[in-house]
This record gives C-alpha cells, structure tokens and sequence, in this order.
C-alpha cells in the first residue's frame, strides 16, 4: 500500500483523519500517528517492520544519551546508524525507506546534542520519527523544525478543522495527479526505449526517452512529496516544501539549491558547512563540495551509476564555482540547465555501464559518428506520436506551481471541478490496474 493507492486513498487516509480528530488531547493524537504508521508500515512493507520500530527504539535511546554523555554517545550512535545504511546499501538486503530514516535520526540527535536544553517527550521523538507521510520518500523534516505542530495544541473548531483538511487535500489531489496522470504514463516510454534495447534506437528517441525520464521522475518525487506535505495539512503538520520549481534555474548549483531542498539542506547543515562550506577558500570549498557530491551519490546507491552521477555534477556545479557561473545569465542559463540535467539522469536510470556508455553514444550519434543500428530511423515518431501529449503537459508543468494556483482560488468552482476530475481520474486509472511504486521507494 502507498499514497498512490485504492486501499490507502479510500479507507486508509479516510480513517486516520477520523481517528486523529477524536482524539482532542495531543498526547493521544501522538500516540495515533505512531499507531498508525507501524500499521501503514506493516501493511506495505510487512517483515520490515520489526526492523523500523528497533530503530526507532534505539533513536530514542540515543536521545536520551546524548543529553545525558553528549558527545561520545552521538559519535556511537551515528556510526551505528550510518553502519546499518551503508550494510543495507552494500548487501541487497534493502529496508524501505532507510535512507529516509536514518537521515531523520541524525539530524534529531545532532539538533538534540545542540540543543540539551530542549525537553521532548518519548512520544514526540517516536510522531517525529514515524510520522508516516514523510516515511518512505521524505520530505526530510528536521525537528528543530516541528514543535509548533508535533507540541502545541491546535485549534479544534469544525470550521477550523474543515479548513485545514481542505487545504491539504488541494496538496494531496495534485500529487496524486502527478503521480497517476503524469508520471505513470510517462514510465511506459521510457519502458519502450530499454524494451527496443539502447544500442538500436535512433537519436531522436534517446533524447526523447531521456526527457521523459527526467518528467517522470520530476512528478513521481514531487507528486509524493506534495501528497506528504497535504496529509501533513490536514492535520495541522508543515512538512517542509521539497521542490521550488527547480527547471526555472540557470545553474546546475542553483537547480540542486530548489530540488530534493530538504536533503540539499540535509547536506549543507551536517557535512558542506561543517568542512568549512565556502568560507576557507577556492581550492578548500571544491574539496567540500566533492565530498558532498560523492556522498549524495553514495545515499542513493552504492554502485558505480550513482558515484559518476555525483562525480557528473559536481564537475559542473566545481566548474560553476571556478569561472562559469558568470556566463550562465538569461536564456543561456537556462538552455544549459535544460540539456546538463538530463543527461545527468541517465546514471539515474541506468545500472549497467555498457549502457550508459550506449546511451551517451545514441544521444550524441551525429556528432560521435553513427555508432550502432538503428531498428527504424522514424522509431522517435511512432512513440512521439503515442507519448506527445503526456511530455508536451509535463513540460509546462514543470515551470508552475499549480497548488499554489488553486489554493489561491480555492473557493472557485472551476478550481473545484478541476480538482474533482484530477481526483476521479486518478482513483479511475488506479482501479484499472495501472498503479507503479514510488521510484524513491528504493531509497
């Protein structure tokens, strides 16, 4: 079960926010997102949740040992819990959702080491570990972050309550349409392009596939993510935005500042700024930076895929730094953002090295020579004439916000249709049958 699910959308969701708003102390209400979560948990990912609950046992322990002995219980209990991601990254034996989870566990045992003078509760660490929209996927939200929502009793009015749940469900339908309408959709051409085998496809399709990848993988991860950030609505929770319409930029740099924002920031509090960040000098500053960039590839997989898409950008992000930035104004930025970033999704989407190499050879075939057969010259206008639709709105949606849109305007009813018609559309899709996990569910 996930967000993009029947069960989870047509009684699931249904059933925590009933169960929630009958709770009228706070204390109890943390109690019903942990209760929750290890059932949502149970249900999707069944024998791991034995493991998740002992991690969050030992979280807690941690917290309390880092008031109590400061810094060498932080220093045992991160190296404890970078062993467990880097031995489910290295052995296969993968738990859903660990890179998310052992983030969210650091970065509360450094903001309680920083901060020995903050009292929490065993319930709010437990609600802020397992609060389950932000589980599997993020938004990775710090608690330093939550008090103000995870502590403080909020208002209980029908109107007050009403209000809030209609405005996380304008986050959590257009998520959902991004999901189902967009990104699955999208999934079945760059199915077609691995399905005709790289070596054969023609130029046009690479570059095609490849774009349809970088939209598919846009409004999968932004379509969880606002479906997290509108459950956490309802409810009285911010969650932090995860995305700030990061193809508007002109830079890879200013590109990884807007996507993925919590795990950039992530990054920047606990490894960029405590290296020194920018502050000791050119030569010190590409250091740090390629320390980051071999480690955000290094989260997302140990292989060799991921460490040369971290070592891909930060070469541009190193250049960038050095003497490129200043050229990168007006058009110009953005067309070099707009060819860089897809190209650095091939990594992404690829494992094997032969075909990346394969990949590269047909994106760039004209200008590299004619480098294998193509199965059909006009292979790019059979599925440009299937897939256009799909990449033509997922390209003008990628420089919009709409839930913005619509939450301004709300009350309109051409906002309510629309919204009624992405819902339906989507929950129709989904009982046929065309449903596909999250894609950063394997992280």
């Amino acid at each position: 079960m996930d967000f993009g699910s029947i069960p989870f959308i047509l009684w699931f969701l249904p059933a925590f926010l009933i169960g929630y708003y009958i709770f009228t102390s706070e204390q109890w209400r943390k109690f019903w997102i942990i209760a929750a979560t290890v059932i949502f948990y149970g249900i999707s990912c069944g024998m791991w949740t034995a493991a998740l609950l002992a991690m969050t046992a030992a979280a807690i322990l941690g917290a309390y040992s880092v008031k109590e002995k400061g810094k060498p219980a932080l220093a045992v209990f991160i190296l404890l819990f970078l062993g467990i991601l880097i031995y489910t990254k290295i052995s296969g034996n993968f738990m859903p959702g660990v890179s998310f989870l052992v983030f969210t566990m650091l970065s509360m045992l450094i903001y309680i080491y920083r901060n020995k003078e903050v009292q929490y509760h065993f319930s709010d660490l437990a609600a802020y570990i397992l609060f389950f929209p932000k589980l599997l996927s993020g938004p990775i939200a710090q608690i330093g972050d939550m008090p103000d929502h995870y502590v403080t009793t909020v208002a209980n009015r029908k109107d007050a309550i009403l209000r809030r749940i209609e405005n996380g469900l304008i986050y959590f339908i257009i998520g959902l349409g991004y999901k189902v309408l967009l990104a699955n959709q999208l999934s079945g051409l760059w199915r077609e392009v691995q399905t005709i085998g790289i070596p054969s496809i023609s130029t046009p399709l690479a570059w095609m596939g490849i774009l349809a990848f970088t939209l598919q993988l846009y409004f999968d991860f932004q379509g969880y993510s606002l479906m997290a950030i509108g459950i956490g609505r309802m409810i009285g929770v911010y969650l932090p935005e995860n995305f700030d319409l990061p193809y508007l930029s002109r830079s890879v740099s200013e590109f990884y500042r807007r996507w993925h924002m919590t795990l950039g920031r992530w990054f920047r509090e606990y490894v960029y700024f405590p290296m020194g960040g920018s502050k000791k000098g050119l030569p010190q500053t590409i250091l740090n930076l390629l320390a980051v960039w071999l480690l955000t590839g290094l989260w997302h997989g140990i292989g060799p895929s991921f460490l040369l898409w971290g070592l891909f950008l930060f070469f541009w992000i190193a250049l960038e730094k050095i003497f490129l930035k200043r050229f990168l104004t007006g058009f110009f930025g953005h067309i070099y953002v707009w060819l860089l970033l897809p190209m650095s999704w091939v990594f992404f989407a690829l494992d094997d090295l032969a075909d990346i190499k394969w990949f590269f050879l047909r994106l760039f075939a004209p200008i590299l020579g004619n480098s294998g057969i193509n199965v059909s010259a006009g292979d790019y206008l059979k599925y440009g004439s299937m897939y256009w639709p799909f990449l033509l709105i997922g390209i003008c949606l990628l420089f919009i916000a709409p839930e913005k849109w619509m939450r301004q305007r709300r009350d309109k009813w051409y906002v309510i249709l629309l919204l009624t018609v992405i819902f339906w559309g989507s929950v129709y899709l989904l009982a046929q049958g065309v449903n596909n996990p999250f894609m950063y569910f394997s992280f």
